[in-house]
């Protein structure tokens, strides 16, 4: 069976370069390291947010990034839960709106995860009415997870 994430690659910038590969196993993926390491640099590659000089990419066995084949997924085509660190939540919709955003992107067939789970699971129900900006930093961060979630990312 495939690995879930498989990367080799690089991408530089004019005071930073990161070269990297990993190969993991379905499961929980934790990124760590200093600041200014390139974990962000790394997320924002896989994601399809910055696109890598050189190398190769593959979630589930599907190459979604390489330059040698000349392949690279669009971002909202590569199905990755992606909550950014300062939530980047739609301020004009309210945490109801939020949620829902990415599921209504989601094709039928390719949701699993229902919204009435995730708003339970995070314990957003008595918020679903709040605009953004009535959030605490950390219901912020939950509404963004739920956004995430609800989008039922591979």
């Amino acid at each position: 069976m495939n690995e879930f994430l498989n990367f080799n690659f690089s991408k530089s910038y004019p005071d930073f370069e990161l070269r990297t590969s990993g190969s993991f196993p379905h499961g929980i993926i934790a990124i760590f390291g200093p600041s200014g390491s390139g974990k962000t640099t790394l997320l924002n590659c896989i994601s399809g947010l910055t696109k890598p000089d050189q190398g190769e990419i593959e979630v589930l066995g599907k190459t979604i990034f390489s330059d040698s084949r000349n392949v690279n997924i669009p971002t909202e085509h590569r199905r990755i839960g992606y909550v950014f660190q300062d939530g980047a939540l739609f301020p004009n919709l309210s945490v109801d709106g939020n949620i829902k955003f990415g599921h209504k992107l989601t094709p039928p067939g390719q949701k699993v995860v229902s919204i009435e789970d995730v708003i339970d699971l995070l314990q957003l129900e008595k918020l679903l009415d709040r605009g953004i900006t009535e959030l605490s930093g950390g219901e912020r961060q939950r509404v963004a997870l739920a956004r995430a979630l609800a989008a039922s990312p591979q």
